[in-house]
């Protein structure tokens, strides 16, 4: 049992380390298409991709390794809590607005990392499968509910892409001025899509830890765009602004796809396969 519950950590560092690959991947298209320069900290978002991923691969070896892990996870909770102070709570206050929106990402990466890492700091125990064993018979119906919701999600980010690029290149001057989405968004939708797809089919078989912790990260991903969406409109309707006309529906898909991957990432934990 302790065994799994350690590979059930590796998966929750991918998913760390995929929204990470999200961050340095924007970071990326903006320098390229944008002309936007790199500054220190997309630089380290970049090294925490290696990292991360890095140190959950390992935890995942048949001698594991938690040293890595702990100390990764304490470096990823520093920074995120240092830029959580430094560009969120430092800015609100400069700015003297406590009802101006507050993007919650940095916060929560940083709570799960901590949590993660006292997690990882205290597991001990026999390393056993042999709840496994006994457990094997009824994964299947999990790993269906998992391949299900995976398609569920798939549908919906390739019903955004489309939404993104029938709506977003409208050349109708009377289209809705979209303020929240770019065309980053729709290669996220195109990228998140084939990922779910690949995580569904691969599931069929057996399942993996990988594309578990990617399709938690995708789900994660979704949920904080929401949330940072509903931050705004929350903000625009107490000051009497109007902002993001027409993306209330694109967001709503957002959600949904943050519920199913979210589900499905999950599903797919329980239902994984011995190796």
């Amino acid at each position: 049992m302790i065994e799994r519950a350690r590979k059930i950590s590796a998966s929750v560092i991918f998913m760390l380390g995929f929204t990470q690959f999200h961050s340095f991947l924007s970071a990326v298209y903006s320098y390229f298409k944008e002309e936007y320069s790199f500054v220190w900290n997309q630089w380290v978002t970049g090294l925490f991709v290696i990292l991360l991923f890095g140190s959950g691969f390992l935890l995942l070896k048949k001698n594991p390794v938690r040293i890595p892990a702990l100390v990764v996870l304490l470096a990823f909770a520093l920074f995120h809590g240092l830029s959580t102070y430094f560009y969120q709570f430092k800015l609100l206050e400069n700015f003297g607005g406590d009802d101006f929106p507050f993007e919650y990402t940095g916060v929560t990466l940083m709570a799960i990392s901590i949590l993660l890492f006292v997690f990882l700091l205290f597991i001990r125990g026999d390393t056993s499968t042999s709840v496994d064993v006994q457990v094997e018979k009824w994964k299947t119906k999990w790993r269906i509910s998992g391949i299900v919701t995976a398609f569920l999600a798939a549908s919906l980010a390739i019903w955004a892409l489309v939404s993104l690029i029938l709506e977003y290149n409208r050349p109708s001057k009377d289209s809705a001025t979209f303020s929240f989405n770019t065309n980053f968004d729709m290669i996220i939708a195109s990228l998140s899509a084939v990922l779910l797809l690949v995580a569904a089919i691969l599931t069929f078989k057996k399942g993996s830890y990988l594309l578990a912790g990617i399709v938690l990260g995708i789900g994660f991903i979704y949920l904080m765009n929401y949330v940072w969406f509903d931050e705004w409109m929350r903000y625009a309707a107490k000051n009497g602004l109007k902002l993001a006309e027409g993306e209330n529906r694109i967001f709503g898909i957002y959600l949904l796809i943050a519920l199913f991957a979210t589900l499905s990432g999950v599903f797919q934990l329980v239902g994984k396969k011995r190796a």
